[in-house]
């Protein structure tokens, strides 16, 4: 017969704690359940109250008193009421107790509303706020469940165990050493060799992108950007007073002819492009047309930003701008953020180590650092090793969205162009499609990505972005063609 087990691995059960002295009043809590002990007393007592059971006025067991009773730690009941006068349930009163107050009367929460898929930002709205009731497959962003593969392999373990020491050090306005160091080995395998000293980090491209504007171009100046092009961008450089040029964007890369011309005529200061896995049309741009655009922007002393938040997704080698230029000319712009979670916001950029050093002023003004509890994070999993293997995982997974996504809209009468890579489509509309498509399935819970969004000053279009991540659920195709065959 085996040994009696110890008390220690006797199962405890529950406690009632009797709160004011009612035996009715009781709540239970398990010490054998995972959730804190202060959560659980914090969370029925709030129950408790809000249903008036418990009334207001009512006086608490003391913090001593109750620790005592129950054999529950103090630090337990602390944590429990501070959490309730957190909540606005409960008031500790010097020298007499803690007492129940009444819930304060909030008005109720206005439905949201749907999104406006005519607005950059309505789009930016559907794909960031999750909802049961909108589907959005033009978001710009993976689902939550396609970047699950990026924490896996011990990253956030090992992440958790120098938590504390990241949360009390300050990150260095330029980026930590570390992350830097790696993000220069990433782009030295790229043939981009720069040193830790020309690389900044960000919250993400945007603000690299901000960065840029606000430090190299003043109100009124004239840039190029791609038609089409990232949607965000947009108001971005107009809200900075900047003049729009649109510059065609075609299958190997930007018009250079259009280029050459608006350089000419309108003296443009920088050109903003994605060269590699374009934003919308998912197209790359070919060497012969990135040699020749460095030679033009030479001539016009044009400064050219390149936009790579999407390269990684590339599965072969494709050249970019930075590569044949070294930063004399170009800032190079890319962020992890779009494929681990955009909850994490880190990103970079890499220039001259004087242009550099200019922006890391401008920085500084504006945002002072950024967060090193973040940057370590990113660096632990490039470390390791896993973001390499999630963007492994990603593409394959990606490739094969890509093509039951393709299918269903070429079953819709939807013509298919851009690349085999990356998260978009970039679908031209049946001739026969309703001018109102954008709206009608807007009123069905489906919120469009329309092609007008990408052009600058929203020019017509009859074409439509599509991320193959967000495109899978069959009721994207369901609705599409039941508002294509004009069907209720």
């Amino acid at each position: 017969m085996s040994p009696n087990p110890t008390p220690a691995a006797l199962p405890r059960p529950a406690l009632r704690l009797v709160v004011g002295g009612h035996a009715r009043l009781a709540i239970e809590i398990d010490r054998q359940a995972p959730q804190p002990l202060a959560d659980q007393i914090a969370g029925r007592l709030a129950e408790l109250i809000r249903s008036g059971t418990l009334q207001h006025g009512a006086k608490l067991p003391s913090i001593r008193a109750l620790a005592r009773r129950t054999g529950i730690g103090v630090h337990s009941v602390v944590e429990a009421y501070a959490r309730l006068a957190a909540m606005g349930l409960a008031v500790s009163r010097a020298g007499s107790g803690v007492y129940v107050i009444r819930p304060a009367d909030l008005p109720p929460s206005a439905p949201l509303p749907m999104p406006d898929p005519t607005m950059a930002e309505g789009v930016a709205l559907a794909m960031l706020e999750v909802r049961d009731d909108v589907l959005c497959p033009g978001g710009g962003v993976l689902p939550e469940g396609w970047t699950e593969g990026a924490w896996q392999g011990g990253v956030l373990s090992r992440f958790h165990r120098g938590l504390s020491q990241h949360l009390r050090r300050a990150a260095p306005p330029q980026g930590g050493a570390a992350i830097r160091q790696h993000v220069c080995q990433r782009l030295a395998m790229r043939g981009i060799a720069v040193p830790p000293e020309a690389v900044l980090m960000t919250a993400g491209s945007t603000q690299a992108l901000q960065l840029v504007a606000q430090t190299f171009l003043t109100p009124g100046d004239a840039v190029l950007v791609e038609d089409p092009g990232y949607f965000m961008l947009f108001p971005m450089l107009a809200q900075r007073g900047l003049r729009l040029v649109p510059i065609e964007r075609r299958s190997d890369g930007p018009c250079l002819e259009a280029v050459e011309r608006a350089c000419r005529t309108e003296a443009p200061k920088a050109f903003f492009l994605q060269p590699v896995l374009h934003n919308p049309t998912g197209g790359t741009a070919s060497p012969a047309n990135l040699h020749r655009l460095l030679r033009i922007a030479e001539r016009h002393d044009l400064l050219l930003v390149e936009d790579d938040a999407h390269g990684d997704l590339h599965g072969g080698e494709p050249v970019r701008l930075m590569q044949l230029d070294g930063g004399a000319r170009v800032i190079h712009v890319a962020s992890f953020t779009k494929l681990i979670g955009t909850g994490t916001r880190v990103g970079f950029l890499a220039a001259s180590p004087e242009r550099v050093q200019t922006l890391l002023r401008m920085k500084i003004t504006t945002a002072l650092t950024g967060s090193g509890v973040e940057e370590q994070l990113v660096l632990e999993m490039l470390a390791s090793g896993q973001y390499r293997r999630h963007l492994e995982a990603l593409r394959a997974r990606l490739s094969a969205a890509r093509g039951l996504v393709a299918a269903r809209l070429r079953e819709l009468g939807f013509g298919i162009a851009g690349g085999e890579d990356g998260m978009f489509l970039w679908a031209e509309a049946p001739a026969d499609a309703r001018p109102d498509l954008v709206l009608a399935a807007r009123d069905r819970g489906l919120v469009l990505a329309g092609g007008q969004l990408f052009r600058p000053g929203q020019l017509p279009s009859r074409h439509f972005r599509f991320n193959v991540a967000r495109s899978t659920d069959p009721r994207v195709a369901e609705v599409l063609g039941a508002l294509l065959r004009g069907t209720p």
